[in-house]
């Protein structure tokens, strides 16, 4: 008797949004660890309510990672390169690393040295 061989699609491990809203997924390197700059005033929240402030509607934030340095997010849209400051040319990611570098030093985080990438994945 012959067999048939099943296979079922890959539908995970694949960028999926369930959410119906098109996503921009970042990733934050504070550049210094943050697990203990967490609370309502601290450096992560400061950087929340910056980007928020910058006009972008935060609608994920992931769990820390990369030894407590990094943590990704996603904002809603699609964004490309633009002139979101109202100056220069550059990408969104550009933009936010910009708008968290103005930040200076909150709860003792220096945000100097944070960067912003733009990820292609979904958390």
């Amino acid at each position: 008797m012959a067999s048939v061989t099943r296979t079922v699609p890959a539908s995970f491990g694949l960028s999926t949004n369930f959410l119906g809203k098109t996503l921009a997924h970042l990733d934050i390197d504070f550049g210094a660890d943050v697990s203990t700059k967490l609370g309502p005033t601290s450096a992560v929240a400061s950087a929340m309510d910056a980007i928020q402030g910058a006009g972008f509607n935060v609608v994920i934030i992931g769990p820390l990672h990369s030894a407590d340095n990094n943590i990704s997010v996603c904002v809603e849209g699609d964004f490309g390169t633009d002139t979101y400051d109202g100056s220069n040319s550059e990408t969104l990611a550009a933009h936010l690393e910009d708008v968290l570098i103005d930040l200076g030093i909150v709860d003792g985080v220096n945000f100097a040295s944070a960067t912003v990438t733009a990820k292609t994945y979904v958390l």
